[in-house]
């Protein structure tokens, strides 16, 4: 969601399931119920925050799957030239800098949320 722009769109969803993962009781099915209901749920971003909802909630099924597609849509930011039909090679792909940074980042991220928690001060660095 923040490697594609959409944090505005999505950030009272993502709050809500801060919260959950923070022990505070948020009922998070009316708002995976309005995330179900779109037509662009398949894209990786709102995928993985839809299955990070579920996560929230202690899903590890949504949480294995929106880690996936945090996988993709770290992929998905590999430039292609206009008019390319074929993919490069995984590899090479996973080479590029973009994927790269992405990558570290949420590597970074991860490794965040494990030593602190899910603080107001980490939501505040994830943020940035």
């Amino acid at each position: 969601m923040r490697a594609a722009g959409r944090t505005d769109e999505l950030r009272a969803t993502v709050d809500a399931g801060w919260a959950v993962a923070s022990g505070r009781p948020v009922d998070l099915s009316p708002l995976r119920s309005e995330l179900d209901g779109r037509d662009d749920l398949d894209a990786d971003d709102l995928a993985a925050t839809y299955f990070a909802l579920g996560a929230a909630a202690g899903s590890a099924t949504d949480c294995r799957a929106a880690a996936s597609r945090a996988m993709d849509a770290a992929f998905a930011l590999v430039p292609y030239a206009p008019g390319e039909t074929t993919f490069h090679p995984l590899a090479d792909d996973a080479a590029t800098p973009v994927v790269q940074a992405e990558l570290a980042w949420q590597q970074a991220a991860a490794a965040k949320l494990v030593e602190d928690g899910p603080t107001d001060a980490v939501v505040a660095w994830l943020r940035q």
